[in-house]
């Protein structure tokens, strides 16, 4: 993820607020329990407005994002600050670089959102729910959003040991990505990639090894018509 980081330089923040709590080595699964953070409004101005709302009956709040809760916007200059904060135990050599790099690909803003999502009626009964989580950088354009997605996804599609993900319908720009085969007995997860405009979405799923990955690239893919027509029924 260093390296991801340092050639894509918009994921890390997402990385490192996700596991910012975890114990080195932990193995354990649990379904965390629901945020009692903010509700997550329909609409709105700003990055925020553009994630997927929460519905009583579809996607409920999921797990704390560290200290932020369930559901946060962030500044320019606050992503920055937090991404910089997120490299104070590397060395310091590459800790500066990696300083560097931020310095030199500024985000505008980011919004991160946690999901408790179901499993599809398609999956099966042994299917379980899942947490997601989604993040958006706005960037400084298009062409910038496209490079750092595209840097993601060769990244990610280079490694020997991961697997390619279901597909995201109508977004040829988007892709998802599976863990080599039996990681972490009785877990997998999901990571997608891809932009639309000047926005950088990641978006990360984990569960049990009965995870729904079709009801996963779905919720993706309306992330993804999300943002394309914000005012499009979800």
């Amino acid at each position: 993820m260093l390296a991801l980081a340092v050639v894509a330089g918009v994921s890390w923040t997402a990385v490192v607020v996700h596991g910012a709590d975890r114990a080195p080595g932990a193995a354990g699964w649990r379904l965390p329990e629901a945020s009692e953070g903010r509700p997550a409004e329909s609409g709105g101005a700003g990055l925020g407005g553009l994630l997927l709302p929460y519905g009583e009956h579809r996607y409920r709040p999921g797990p704390d994002l560290n200290e932020f809760g369930s559901d946060i916007e962030l500044t320019g200059a606050q992503t920055a600050a937090l991404r910089k904060r997120s490299l104070a135990r590397l060395p310091r050599s590459q800790r500066l670089a990696m300083e560097r790099q931020i310095d030199r690909q500024p985000v505008k803003g980011m919004a991160l959102r946690s999901y408790v999502g179901p499993a599809g009626a398609s999956a099966g009964s042994d299917a379980e729910e899942f947490t997601v989580q989604i993040t958006l950088a706005r960037v400084a354009d298009r062409r910038t959003a496209h490079s750092l997605a595209a840097a993601q996804r060769l990244l990610l599609g280079s490694a020997e040991t991961v697997r390619e993900g279901p597909a995201i319908k109508g977004h040829e720009g988007a892709a998802c990505f599976l863990p080599p085969k039996d990681v972490v007995e009785g877990l997998d997860a999901m990571l997608c990639v891809g932009s639309v405009g000047d926005v950088v979405l990641t978006a990360s799923a984990t569960g049990t090894e009965a995870l729904d990955r079709q009801e996963v690239a779905d919720m993706v893919t309306a992330q993804f018509d999300r943002i394309k027509d914000p005012g499009k029924a979800v």
